[in-house]
């Protein structure tokens, strides 16, 4: 492929020369005999429109591979079953009237052990208990009967627990199947040393990528359920953690070079392409980062608004734990996504190394800051790298940003500083777009 751009692009680039005052043919020659320095001159510009040709075509691949995703979450029929890794089924994912998604017949409780005792009805039938002290929470799954399987049934039926039950809804991770990049080279600077902590919320990260051979990273799973667990992914994490630990000697350099990444693993998959995590299995996952030495969490996924994931996010702001989300990819006229629209958290969107915003990105007051999230470099399980899109992707880069500044200044100080710091993009001061500003330091 090179050389046939070559070929084809290297006339134009002569007759571009050729043009150029001080430059002319005489007997054959060039003027000055200065074969050597234009024969280079040639060269560079040709291999110039080739790069620019191949980014091109790999800005394509990325935009048609987003298209395929984005059409597969559309099409998906109204049920889907998930199975366990041994090919057991565990639920169905099924579509609600909002145009989310949630475990079929399954809801979500919190309460005293005498409040979910009470939940002994007919139509009900707890399926387990977690006590999630670091989130305050002791949590009640339960399934009810095709006649109770709405916000109103329940709450007629269960009144003193009305305002602290919701669905088991699905949340979705915030990228798109990225294009081969086996050519580019990430062009950013370690953005701080010393040994930080960092939490991720987000699929299994594939460790024996060579990106991570110098990485601290522990990781806990969160995909149990009764029929056994569920199959496992990592294609999301790993391109996540890719951008906070992740290094190529000489080429690469890890923003966080010292930085110790904690993550919950809780996305299961689904079907090609396609992973989602349950609110139960990610409140599982936030309670486990409370255990852990993190001040900065990162959470690149997004789904409705939920009492429970409401309670869980304001338990960790208690804590002194801030989140940083992505927004969503639902595209500019789309309705504010959870968690990045709650109160105290940092909303995250993406742009360009150019600042364009990126055309899918959610819009709206939760959008804090703008980081790099088009045509990224990122890791692969596999030991593959690609080019990918998404708010997901700019969300890490602000939370490693973070993490540096909460390693010498107190929360609030550190979200300053960051907005003093912040390019002003769009709208003077802070905006639905950019929010305060594109950060990539």
């Amino acid at each position: 492929m090179k050389t046939f751009l070559q070929t084809r692009l290297i006339p134009a680039t002569v007759l571009c020369l050729l043009s150029t005052p001080g430059l002319a043919l005489v007997g054959g020659g060039i003027t000055g005999g200065q074969i050597e320095p234009v024969t280079q001159q040639v060269e560079q510009r040709a291999r110039q429109a080739v790069e620019r040709a191949m980014d091109r075509r790999l800005q394509e691949q990325v935009r048609s591979q987003a298209a395929d995703v984005r059409k597969q979450l559309e099409e998906l029929p109204a049920r889907v079953p998930v199975r366990t890794s041994d090919g057991q089924q565990a639920f169905n994912d099924v579509a609600l009237e909002n145009g989310f998604r949630a475990v079929e017949f399954q809801w979500l409780v919190t309460g005293t052990a005498a409040e979910i005792a009470s939940l002994d009805q007919s139509g009900i039938t707890v399926l387990e208990t977690r006590q999630l002290s670091g989130l305050g929470m002791t949590l009640a799954r339960f399934q009810v009967s095709e006649n109770l399987d709405s916000r109103k049934a329940l709450e007629a039926a269960l009144p003193e627990l009305a305002d602290r039950l919701d669905r088991n809804h699905i949340y979705r991770p915030q990228t798109n199947s990225g294009a081969n990049a086996d050519a580019i080279r990430p062009q950013w600077q370690s953005q701080c040393t010393g040994s930080l902590a960092i939490g991720m919320v987000d699929t299994s990260i594939a460790t024996d990528h060579p990106v991570f051979a110098n990485a601290r990273i522990v990781q806990e799973r969160f995909l149990e359920v009764a029929e056994g667990r569920l199959k496992d992914t990592s294609d999301h994490g790993t391109a996540v953690a890719s951008l906070i630990v992740g290094s190529r000697k000489g080429q690469w350099p890890a923003r966080l070079p010292e930085a110790t990444v904690y993550n919950a693993s809780v996305f299961h998959s689904q079907q090609a392409r396609l992973s989602g995590a349950t609110l139960s299995h990610l409140l599982e996952g936030l309670n486990w980062l409370t255990r852990q030495p993190v001040s900065v969490i990162n959470i690149s996924l997004t789904g409705p608004d939920n009492r429970l994931l409401a309670a869980a996010i304001s338990a960790l702001r208690d804590q002194d734990i801030l989140l940083v989300a992505a927004v969503g990819n639902q595209g500019p006229a789309a309705s504010p996504l959870y968690p990045a629209a709650y109160d105290g958290v940092l909303g995250i969107t993406a742009a360009d190394e150019s600042g364009q915003l990126y055309r899918w990105a959610n819009r709206g007051e939760q959008v804090m800051f703008a980081g790099p999230g088009v045509s990224v470099p990122v890791a692969r399980p596999g030991g593959d790298m690609v080019t990918d899109d998404g708010t997901s992707l700019a969300s890490p880069v602000i939370a490693a940003t973070l993490a540096c500044r909460r390693a010498e200044l107190a929360e609030q100080p550190a979200i300053d500083s960051l907005i003093r710091q912040a390019r002003d993009l769009g709208e003077p001061g802070r905006d639905p777009a950019f929010g305060h500003g594109f950060l990539d330091l």
